[in-house]
């Protein structure tokens, strides 16, 4: 696939061959430390966003990298992962639990979680052994492999947000939210990722669908921009957009 210019970068490259999430409001202005129950959704909503559109990016540089850029490349897709398995630990470990003991049926979600649990970590293993050099990358296995478990997750990451609509999630206790939200706040802090995780997650993010999103300090906006994303500046070059926000097209 030849690469495509910036005008029509958003609808050829980030938005498919997997739809990113339409938001409950356009632009999404909520905060979830405000009012978990009412945006809840539109909060998650985005985070899922930030995913589909870096496995978009990884389905369209897979034919296009360089083999001078390909550790970088690998290094992205690894990243991607990384910020997967992350949000999906966050998940177990801090929002079922939570919901399930204010009352919220979880089960789904629960069980969508192992349907993509093996094919994901074929991808990984496989990108594993080309960082290592132990295999020579191969477009067409990295495009199968990873249509294997984007596939069940982008149908999980779309049905989730279902399950947590203002409606159901009014259900719970007030308290019980907003000791959720202290808790995953808490969580995030404890992860860092100056250079790997915030970076990502500013070039895996549409601005204009949540402008005031991530609710990072400016302060560590700015310094992420400027000198945490630096560190792996290689990367970068594989997102959906620039750390600015502005669509990115990877020229080989």
């Amino acid at each position: 696939m030849a690469a495509t210019s910036a005008s029509n970068h958003s609808s050829e490259l980030t938005d498919a061959p997997w739809s990113p999430i339409t938001l409950p409001s356009y632009p999404f202005l909520g905060k979830i430390n405000e009012d978990p129950a009412a945006h809840l959704a539109g909060e998650m909503s985005v985070v899922h966003n930030v995913i589909i559109r870096s496995l978009n990016a990884i389905w369209h540089n897979a034919t296009l990298v360089s083999a001078k850029d390909t550790p970088a490349f690998v290094g992205y897709a690894l990243l991607v992962l990384t910020a997967i398995h992350s949000h999906h630990e966050t998940e177990d470990k801090l929002m079922f639990p939570a919901f399930s003991g204010a009352g919220i049926n979880m089960e789904e979600n629960i069980e969508q979680h192992k349907a993509f649990h093996d094919g994901m970590e074929a991808f990984e293993k496989y990108f594993e052994q080309v960082k290592r050099r132990e295999l020579l990358y191969d477009a067409v296995k990295t495009r199968e492999l990873l249509k294997a478990f984007a596939d069940p997750l982008v149908h999980h990451l779309h049905e989730e947000i279902s399950t947590i609509q203002p409606e159901i999630m009014q259900r719970a206790d007030r308290n019980v939210l907003d000791q959720f939200v202290k808790d995953l706040e808490a969580h995030l802090k404890e992860e860092g990722g100056f250079t790997t995780s915030i970076p990502f997650i500013l070039t895996a993010h549409k601005a204009q669908e949540a402008p005031l999103w991530p609710p990072l300090p400016p302060v560590l906006r700015w310094l992420t921009k400027n000198v945490f994303s630096r560190v792996n500046a290689s990367y970068w070059k594989f997102a959906p957009f620039t750390q600015s926000g502005e669509p990115r097209v990877y020229e080989p």
